[in-house]
């Protein structure tokens, strides 16, 4: 058994082991009252990685959305000391840090180098703080999990992708995705180059992140082109610089922490929906109604970029339907602007009235992003679709219809699903062409009855 020192105890965190404990269980003390932990658990986490005075909060903001402890976890850090290509992993069996060994998944690591995407290479991991800050983290929370240490250098984003998709393909395997965002500008700079960041994130851009946007880019960059990570929803969970701390605005250090849950899985917890509810019959009341607005709640997780539909009924009978396909703006703003547009824009119906609003029943669906569908023919398209499941985007001859899931429950079969989505783009019933293409995406759908 060989085991590997961690160099940056002592200083990136506590070397003693009582004061490191205490810091780290603190620092998930406080990540969890904060109240972000999602509906569901999250395959991939980013994760910040400088001295724990500083980030040690975002870092564990990641880590305490993780509701189901991982068999095996994966850490992708950038290499900020040392040049050179691939991907690379240590040559001992154990890191040991001040609070207990984490174990090294040997077997994994030798089958990337089988497969040609990743060598054995101690330099890279001698004097990187992206892996070890990460450690103190996964052995105070979950001791028996395996380690996969990952030191991207030069290399290739499709390679990243394939390693973790390589990795991601055994079930428990968590991703962490280490990484600091900005670096040395101005408080204000940092900010508005850390929204940038944030956007490309939780769109699902990965072209748009380079390395002055976060010193992680080829690790966040090969989750999102990996197939783990395409369509994965983006939940954001806290976003800061160093200057929280020191008070110096003049150059900052920018953090952030996001999870990443499956496209069919729920990321909002019950706090979330119930503000987003609440938020669209504010915004319902105040532009019907002549109600004072509503403050914008400012959670983390409500300012994360994501496209909604807003649903409004009355007495169980459609009023208003109007949403987003694409995320563009915060999603506690698209709520807001979407159920505006339900009662006063859809083409469909009257504007509603203020006297129906203690009857209207809102109901919020959050798309994941959409994911193209490959397909040769029709047979295969209507094949791949999941009936009750699949929303569906398609785009032809310069038309384009969007059917929300629910439609399933009118249009029961794949084939009358397409056919009435056809219709709906303008296009006749029997249309294929070669320009035909359809994006799949899945909603995280609640409801609120009656007013509140």
């Amino acid at each position: 058994m060989t085991d590997r020192q961690c160099r940056f105890a002592g200083s990136f965190f506590p070397a003693c082991e009582d004061a490191l404990a205490a810091e780290v269980d603190a620092h998930l003390s406080e990540a969890r009252r904060a109240g972000l932990t999602g509906a569901a658990n999250p395959r991939a986490i980013v994760a910040a990685h400088a001295g724990y005075r500083y980030s040690g909060r975002f870092a564990a903001l990641g880590y305490a959305a993780v509701t189901a402890a991982p068999s095996r976890v994966v850490v992708l850090s950038p290499s900020h000391r040392h040049a050179f290509r691939g991907i690379a992993f240590p040559s001992q069996d154990r890191f040991l840090t001040p609070i207990g060994p984490v174990g090294i998944d040997r077997d994994a690591c030798a089958a990337l180098e089988e497969a040609e995407l990743a060598h054995e290479d101690d330099a890279a991991h001698d004097n990187e703080h992206g892996i070890e800050t990460q450690l103190p983290f996964l052995r105070r929370l979950w001791p028996g999990a395996r380690l996969v240490p990952l030191v991207c250098g030069d290399v290739p984003v499709a390679q990243v992708a394939q390693a973790i998709d390589a990795l991601a393909a055994e079930k428990g395997t968590l991703v962490v995705l280490s990484s600091d965002l900005s670096h040395f500008l101005t408080h204000d700079a940092a900010r508005a180059k850390d929204s940038e960041t944030a956007q490309a994130i939780e769109t699902g851009t990965e072209a748009a992140i380079t390395p002055y946007h976060a010193c992680g880019a080829s690790g966040i960059r090969g989750w999102l082109t990996s197939r783990a990570g395409q369509g994965a929803r983006a939940l954001r969970l806290g976003m800061g610089d160093s200057s929280d701390v020191t008070g110096d605005t003049g150059r900052v250090v920018g953090y952030g922490a996001w999870a990443f849950y499956p496209a069919d899985a729920p990321m909002l917890n019950a706090r979330a929906r119930a503000a987003l509810l609440h938020t669209a019959r504010k915004a319902l009341a105040t532009r019907l109604a002549a109600a004072p607005p509503a403050a914008t709640p400012a959670t983390a997780a409500l300012l994360t970029r994501a496209a909604s539909f807003v649903t409004l009924t009355h007495r169980d009978r459609l009023r208003g339907c109007v949403g987003s396909l694409t995320p563009h703006r915060a999603l506690v703003a698209d709520v807001a602007g979407n159920a505006v547009k339900a009662a006063t824009a859809d083409p469909r119906f009257a504007p509603v009235p203020a006297s129906l609003l203690p009857d209207l029943a809102v109901k919020i669906a959050v798309l994941s992003l959409p994911a193209r569908l490959d397909f040769t023919s029709e047979c295969a398209a209507l094949a791949a679709l999941r009936p009750g499941e699949d929303g569906l985007i398609l785009s032809s001859a310069g038309r384009r219809g969007t059917f929300l899931p629910m439609v399933w429950e009118s249009l029961t079969t794949p084939k009358a699903f397409l056919d009435g989505l056809k219709v709906k783009a303008g296009l006749p019933r029997d249309h294929w062409a070669g320009d035909l293409t359809l994006h799949r995406f899945r909603v995280e759908g609640f409801a609120q009855d009656a007013a509140a």
